[in-house]
């Protein structure tokens, strides 16, 4: 009781200062002042994530997963384009992003420069889809075909020989398909007249849906899942255009089998790319994408997951 009535008997100011440093040692010990985008755990605190859009059907699906289990984190998801995503990773804008290429050279020097070094993991594969009209007389291209489908006006015959004028429609200018059909694809060759650029995915699948002799390049991601509403909604509509080797008489449709065994041509793969140490929320999600759980999911909605659980099968052949 003498203490505390000493106390209040202190000149004015000390009282202040003695108020000041409980409260600096209050708020220090609390989560008051903390940033939860710095200062995070692998399952908790907060991200902000940016993605390639094609793959949005799996990235919120993974997300959904690790909330579901994590409840202390919280991750907001940006759709973007893979150059957008990149940009902001540097920018430090994000501490992960999710794209369907790795980084260029370009891209590596300028991370450098700032002295950051991006981990990344592959974590499954997709590939660059022709999708067409059901009605379209055309069912099979080899690789010289395609290149010629796209520089200049490709005509194929229907089923009765007559010749049939094919336009091609391009998502849109900054998509991943865009890029990658201009850098391992055409390879500095321009695109045709003949080509059409859209605004998105979906206005490039609405119009195949209805047109006929029109084959759409879009992400296999887009259509992988035979659960989801834009799959079933344009099941009966569409069809993938099978694409084999120049020499090579089998051509191969888009699929998880048509990617692990390396048949199909334009094989892609999705990569998670972060700025963030081991013991950080991005590397727990990174991880959990890797995981069997994570990978599962890539399974059920149709691409290829990169890492798949052994399976041990034990035959008792009896005596």
């Amino acid at each position: 009781m003498e203490r505390i009535i000493n106390f209040f008997r202190l000149p004015k100011f000390q009282i202040n200062s003695l108020l000041v440093l409980i409260s600096i040692v209050f708020f220090s010990c609390s989560d008051y002042y903390k940033n939860d985008f710095n200062d995070n755990t692998p399952t908790s605190g907060k991200l902000n994530v940016y993605y390639d859009e094609a793959l949005q059907l799996h990235v919120k699906s993974q997300t959904y997963g690790f909330l579901s289990r994590y409840k202390g984190a919280e991750i907001n998801l940006y759709a973007s384009n893979n150059d957008m995503a990149v940009q902001k990773l540097f920018t430090d804008s994000c501490r992960a992003i999710i794209i369907s290429r790795p980084l260029n050279k370009e891209e590596l020097a300028a991370f450098r420069s700032k002295q950051m070094n991006p981990e990344f993991s592959i974590v499954a594969k997709s590939g660059v889809a022709l999708i067409t009209n059901i009605n379209t007389p055309l069912s099979a291209l080899n690789t010289q075909q395609v290149y010629e489908l796209l520089t200049k006006p490709f005509v194929c015959k229907d089923s009765i020989s007559n010749d049939t004028k094919i336009t091609v429609l391009l998502d849109n200018n900054n998509s991943s398909v865009m890029h990658y059909l201009k850098d391992s694809v055409l390879k500095g060759t321009a695109f045709s007249a003949n080509c059409n650029v859209l605004k998105s995915s979906y206005d490039a699948i609405n119009y195949v849906a209805k047109t006929k002799n029109t084959i759409a390049f879009i992400d296999f991601a887009w259509l992988s899942d035979i659960d989801d509403s834009l799959y079933k909604a344009n099941k009966d509509l569409i069809k993938y255009v099978s694409v084999g080797k120049v020499g090579n008489d089998t051509c191969y449709a888009p699929n998880q089998s048509s990617f692990k065994l390396g048949k199909y041509p334009y094989t892609t793969s999705i990569y998670i790319y972060r700025s963030t140490g081991d013991f950080a929320l991005a590397k727990g999600f990174e991880s959990f994408i890797a995981s069997p759980v994570g990978q599962t999911t890539f399974l059920k909605q149709g691409l290829l997951p990169t890492k798949q659980q052994e399976r041990v099968i034990t035959v008792n052949l009896g005596q």
